[in-house]
C-alpha cells in the first residue's frame, strides 16, 4: 500500500489575533466538498502547569477541497458554534456534520447539532441530546444513522452504545449491546456493505479509584444487524503489540481502517500518578518536589506515536504503514474524504497545540 501525504493550508488566526495556536478536541466532518472545522481547545496564553488556563473556542472554519486553495473561511461571534465547546465527537452524513457532547467551561454536555452549508451560508440545526451528557467517546456514521460509543460522563467511563437516524429523529436515541470495556479516546471507524460494521480500535480505561488508566490495544468489531460486539485481536506493527489513544483513524476502500498514532501512556500514566498522590499530599515540601517532576515530565514530553497502523478487516491483521510525517496530533479527528483522509489541527504534545492540517492517501 503506497501512502501519499499533503501539508493543506494550516487553520489561520482568528481576528483580530495574528496567530493561530491551534485547537484539541475540536468537531471535524465534511458536507459535500467543504471540510468543516469547529470549537476546541487551547491554552493561547501560557501553559496549564504555570497556571495558564484552558480556552473553549466557538470557531468554525471551512474549507473547499480537495486543493483548500482558497484557504479557509472563519466564521465567529453569531455565526460560529452557539457556545465555545471542546472533546466532543462528530460523524459526516449526507446532511452535514453531527457534532456530538463535548466539554464547556460548565462541564460535560449533552448537546447535539448538526452543521450543514448550503448556499454558502452555514446552518446549525439543533438534534435530540444525547441520553447522557459525554466527552472524549468515540463516533462513526452509517449511511444516515450515527453512533456514538464510549467516553467520560458525569458519573464515569461508559460502556454505551448509542445510534440516532439523522432522517428520523423523532424516534430518538436507541441504545445498542454495550461494548465489552467502558472505553475512552477510542477511535471508531464504519465499514459499509449489506451487513455494516462498527470498529473500535485502542482507547483507555480508568476504573473508580484507580490512580492511573490502562492505555488499550484491543481492537473490537460490532455487527449493526446482530447487535453483537467481537473481539477482533489488537493493535500490531506486525511484530509488538501497540496500546494507543487518542489517536485518529478513519475507513479506507470500504475494508481497512488507517489509525494514525496516538497516545502511548508513557507519559501520561506517569503524570496520572503523579496528580492522584498530589491530590492527598499534606507536606508541603514534598508537594513542591512532586510538582517539580510534574512539571519536569509535561516539558519533556517526547511528543505522541506518529505510527501509522492499516487494520485489515477482512483478513483480521493489522500491519505498519509507516509513520505519520512531521509532528503527530491527537486529539482531533480524521475525516475521510473523496480526496483523501484529512487530519485537522490537534494536540503535538500536552498544552502545545498546532494550526497544521494534512491530507493522506492511500493507492494500492
Amino acid at each position: 500500500m503506497i501512502v501519499e501525504w499533503t501539508e493543506l493550508v494550516p487553520l489561520p488566526p482568528v481576528p483580530p489575533d495574528t496567530v493561530q495556536p491551534g485547537v484539541a478536541g475540536p468537531f471535524a466532518g465534511i458536507h459535500g466538498n467543504i471540510l468543516i472545522v469547529a470549537g476546541g481547545a487551547n491554552f493561547p496564553d501560557t501553559m496549564p502547569w504555570h497556571g495558564g488556563k484552558k480556552q473553549y473556542h466557538d470557531e468554525i472554519y471551512l474549507l473547499h477541497l480537495p486543493s483548500g486553495a482558497e484557504g479557509w473561511r472563519v466564521l465567529t461571534g453569531g455565526e460560529g458554534l452557539p457556545r465555545p465547546v471542546a472533546y466532543g465527537v462528530s460523524a459526516s452524513v449526507e446532511a452535514g456534520v453531527v457534532c456530538m457532547g463535548g466539554e464547556t467551561e460548565r462541564g460535560i454536555t449533552d448537546e447535539v447539532f448538526i452543521i450543514s452549508v448550503a448556499g454558502g451560508r452555514t446552518l446549525i440545526t439543533p438534534l435530540p441530546s444525547l441520553p447522557v451528557p459525554l466527552s472524549n467517546a468515540a463516533a462513526a456514521a452509517a449511511g444516515s444513522v450515527v453512533y456514538i460509543a464510549g467516553g467520560q460522563t458525569p458519573e464515569g467511563p461508559s460502556q454505551a452504545l448509542w445510534s440516532l437516524d439523522t432522517e428520523d429523529v423523532s424516534s430518538g436515541w436507541k441504545r445498542h449491546a454495550d461494548m465489552p470495556l467502558a472505553l475512552i479516546n477510542s477511535v471508531m471507524a464504519t465499514i459499509p456493505g449489506k451487513n455494516p460494521e462498527l470498529w473500535m480500535l485502542g482507547g483507555r480505561t480508568r476504573g473508580d479509584g484507580d490512580a492511573t488508566s490502562v492505555i488499550r490495544s484491543e481492537i473490537f468489531s460490532y455487527s449493526v444487524s446482530s447487535d453483537h460486539w467481537t473481539p477482533e485481536g489488537d493493535l500490531t506493527d506486525g511484530s509488538r503489540v501497540l496500546r494507543l489513544a487518542a489517536g485518529t483513524g478513519a475507513a479506507v476502500d470500504g475494508r481497512y481502517i488507517a489509525l494514525f498514532g496516538g497516545n502511548d501512556g508513557s507519559v501520561f500514566c506517569q503524570v496520572e500518578a503523579l496528580l492522584s498522590a498530589m491530590a492527598v499530599e499534606a507536606d508541603t515540601a514534598r508537594l513542591a518536589r512532586m510538582k517539580n517532576e510534574y512539571i519536569s515530565l509535561q516539558e519533556g514530553h517526547p511528543g505522541f506515536s506518529g505510527e501509522v497502523i492499516i487494520l485489515d478487516t477482512e483478513t483480521r491483521k493489522c500491519f505498519s504503514a509507516g509513520q505519520v510525517p512531521g509532528t503527530p496530533q491527537v486529539t482531533t479527528a480524521a475525516v475521510a474524504t473523496p480526496w483523501g483522509t484529512v487530519i485537522p489541527s490537534g494536540e503535538i504534545k500536552p498544552g502545545w497545540r498546532t494550526a497544521e492540517t494534512r491530507m493522506v492517501r492511500f493507492r494500492h
